[in-house]
């Protein structure tokens, strides 16, 4: 090892001890931190989300669960309609240029909340499946909320078994 190896190797040394240093320890003030910040589009969902909640209820639907993750994508809400499990998709525009709201729930998009609402029925459901549906809710400017109940059906996605 020659002269500039080893001081290569030293500061090399130095610079990874001080990088554990300034890791918070568990427990420690700097772990608990606050949560990140939301970006102002991620707080309008979030309202979007919230006003979907609150308009769905009122139109007797019980909910099951909210944000439901997994590989595949994401499920806003899920809800219940009697029998019937409602998987729905909130979505959430300002100006209504490129079809708006509810043409941004595109054949991609319904491919994964079709893998997703999968997932939760393999993963969380207990029992036999219900039969199943999935809305949307779109929230446009200015306009009152759009219900789409059975937006689409599992048939019409290419791709999905």
């Amino acid at each position: 090892m020659t002269a500039a190896d080893t001081q290569a190797y030293a500061l090399a040394h130095a610079a990874q001890r001080r990088a554990v240093r300034r890791r918070p320890r568990p427990g420690s003030r700097q772990e608990t931190a606050a949560p990140p910040r939301r970006s102002p589009a991620q707080q309008a969902g979030d309202r979007a989300e919230h006003a979907a909640l609150a308009h769905l209820r009122a139109a007797g639907l019980a909910l099951v669960a909210r944000n439901v993750a997994c590989r595949a994508g994401e499920i806003d809400l899920i809800m219940r309609d009697g029998t019937v499990l409602v998987f729905v998709e909130v979505r959430s525009r300002t100006l209504g240029r490129y079809g708006g709201a509810a043409a941004s729930v595109g054949p991609a998009k319904r491919l994964r909340l079709a893998r997703t609402a999968a997932h939760f029925l393999r993963t969380r459901w207990k029992g036999p499946p219900p039969p199943c549906r999935f809305d949307v809710l779109a929230f446009e400017a200015d306009a009152p909320p759009r219900w789409i109940r059975h937006a689409f059906s599992l048939e019409g996605l290419p791709g999905f078994r």
